[in-house]
């Protein structure tokens, strides 16, 4: 069962945040470097980003060329046709921490599909939320082995409603005050590095064999208000429930948070339901509440109806320069 403890302190003034832009990889790799994640994308992206080794405590580098894996807070809702609303979400990563370090940034990249980059995301405000992650995962099929189709009917595929049991989530800190910038220049917001800086507070400390998570998300709903972050899915492979095969960082998975944390419970229908209650029922379960509740909605990798057990975003955590000069306690 996974389950949250504690409550969040959310970030006030001054700013915990800041987003900054660092383009896109010029000339591009192609889509099997960019899948693979090896030696040959990893020294592009560091020579892009003029990232110190050292100073990079964890990273996946590999990532699909295709998929909308989208962070959302959108207003209003759009109707799916299977009969219910797409709900607005938030992604993350779990990620083991290797040693002691105090976390300076976090570096992701926008995918490379149609929604990567929408109109209403420049200066729009975001956050990033840190939760410790305890127990020891393993993968529930769903009972649906190789072999069988998904339980939710989206997929075929025997993995794509498998999901994690056996850990807890606690959250730590929600540091916010930074917006995005407009990355839609760049080769129209595709397949764009973005350095999530972190100041002051927001720099957090984290304990070396610990497993914790990150998650990123919009602060307030809006007209298109969306953007998507690159990953590296498993969840096409025809092999058994692993936590490792064919999986490029075994220290996490992706996560997810969406709408009032509950799955949705479809109502027929090619448009949404004329009646009044049934409508407000779905936008209650498809839009985030209001304030600090949102923030304690534990994380999610349920497969339903896309697959997070077997993904892991693209990212760097990168480490402050300056940590081993100060006395920082571990939090």
């Amino acid at each position: 069962m996974i389950s949250l403890v504690s409550s969040v302190g959310i970030a006030s003034e001054p700013a915990e945040l800041t987003v900054i832009s660092l383009g896109r990889l010029d000339p591009p790799l192609s889509s099997a470097q960019e899948h693979a994640g090896g030696a040959t994308k990893w020294r592009r992206v560091k020579s892009h980003l003029s990232l110190d080794e050292g100073l990079v405590v964890a990273r996946q580098v590999g990532g699909s060329a295709g998929g909308n894996t989208s962070v959302r807070n959108a207003a209003p809702l759009r109707w799916k046709p299977q009969g219910y609303f797409q709900r607005n979400r938030d992604l993350g990563q779990v990620f083991t921490a290797e040693k002691d370090f105090t976390l300076d940034a976090i570096i992701l990249r926008t995918g490379n599909a149609h929604a990567a980059f929408l109109s209403g995301m420049p200066g729009t405000p975001v956050f990033v939320q840190f939760f410790e992650v305890t127990g020891e995962p393993t993968i529930d099929d769903n009972g649906t082995p190789v072999g069988t189709g998904a339980t939710h009917g989206f997929s075929t595929n025997h993995r794509c409603d498998d999901f994690v049991r056996g850990v807890t989530y606690r959250p730590l800190h929600v540091a916010a005050g930074g917006v995005m910038p407009d990355l839609s220049q760049d080769g129209g917001g595709r397949f764009v590095y973005m350095k999530w800086d972190l100041l002051g507070k927001g720099e957090w400390r984290f304990r070396a064999g610990q497993r914790y998570a990150f998650m990123v998300g919009i602060v307030e709903a809006g007209e298109q208000r969306g953007f998507t972050l690159a990953n590296r899915n498993n969840a096409s492979s025809p092999k058994p429930p692993s936590m490792t095969l064919d999986d490029t960082y075994h220290g996490g998975w992706g996560l997810r948070r969406e709408g009032s944390g509950k799955k949705p419970a479809m109502v027929a229908g090619e448009s949404p339901p004329d009646d009044a209650a049934t409508l407000r029922r779905l936008h209650a379960e498809s839009f985030f509440p209001p304030g600090a509740a949102r923030y304690a909605i534990p994380p999610t990798c349920d497969g339903y109806p896309d697959v997070d057990t077997y993904r892991d975003l693209e990212f760097y955590l990168i480490a402050r320069a300056d940590e081993g000069k100060t006395e920082t306690p571990a939090r």
